[in-house]
């Protein structure tokens, strides 16, 4: 494997560009944007550690999004060849590849799982969109069509929102944080939460990747792979990354049991429940 290095606002790859290599981030922060109607729509704020541009090497399609530097940036860049020949001499060091990998499929398997009960229950739609959400939750289960729908969306997002703020909301989450319970601020999307890993310290696990880690014991409340904070163009919403007991958001329930696994967060603060009603897991988003 190579490293490269690049400069602010240099272009890593371009959306519509033919080419297979992964890329990690050993040092800076990276944008993923694709080409709207009338500007570029951030879809993703990349940061230390970050996997980007992985699928190029599965379904070689020409680049789906446009990759640039944020700030200077070195990255670990893999090529097909690459991998092959890690499985063979170096397994250990495709952990964290795997490991976006999975999540990538996770993802794709519970909007599956999703749109095929809700065509379940209503077997005369065609369109997982056509089932209504619960109120204020995000109007678009399928995240991957946002762009398509920019003008359908109806909650306003916070102007020149660019960070998020999570606070814990009572002093027994406070303590289970891994930390002094202070807030932490997110420069990153998505920002993934989980239940802590007992093989954390030896990096990044396999089944579950996240960027806040969580203490929890039996009964779990938290899954290892719980949610996201993440981004699209200037809207900001949490997505239930198939929880076991799902996830709350402003008095929203969202997950693989409910019609839909996102829910926009609003100007101002919002709340997020990890688990069910009753769990301790409770915190503060505010937008900033």
């Amino acid at each position: 494997m190579k490293r490269l290095s690049y400069k602010p606002s240099s272009v890593i790859f371009q959306e519509g560009e033919k080419s297979s290599e992964v890329y990690r981030i050993l040092r800076g922060r990276v944008e993923i944007s694709i080409e709207g109607n009338q500007k570029s729509v951030v879809l993703a704020q990349l940061g230390e550690g970050d996997i980007f541009g992985e699928m190029a090497m599965v379904d070689e399609r020409p680049r789906s999004a446009t990759a640039r530097a944020s700030t200077s940036v070195e990255c670990e860049v893999m090529s097909p060849e690459d991998f092959q020949h890690a499985i063979i001499e170096n397994p250990r060091s495709l952990i964290p590849y795997l490991a976006s990998f999975f999540e990538r499929l996770r993802t794709l398997n519970d909007r599956l799982q999703l749109e095929a009960r809700l065509r379940m229950a209503d077997p005369t739609s065609t369109k997982t969109q056509s089932t209504p959400a619960p109120p204020r939750a995000n109007h678009h289960p399928e995240r991957s069509r946002f762009t398509a729908h920019m003008e359908s969306i109806h909650i306003e997002p916070p102007a020149g929102t660019s960070t998020a703020i999570i606070t814990p909301m009572t002093p027994l989450c406070a303590s289970k944080i891994g930390s002094d319970g202070s807030p932490v601020e997110i420069h990153k999307f998505p920002f993934r939460i989980g239940r802590l890993s007992e093989h954390a310290e030896s990096g990044a696990g396999l089944f579950s990747a996240n960027d806040f880690p969580l203490h929890d014991g039996e009964p779990y409340q938290i899954s290892r792979s719980h949610c996201s904070i993440e981004r699209e163009g200037d809207a900001f919403f949490v997505r239930d990354r198939g929880s076991k007991l799902g996830t709350i958001v402003n008095g929203n329930p969202i997950g693989i049991h409910q019609s839909t696994l996102t829910c926009d967060l609003r100007e101002g603060v919002n709340t997020l429940i990890l688990g069910s009603v009753r769990s301790p897991y409770k915190f503060q988003i505010e937008l900033a």
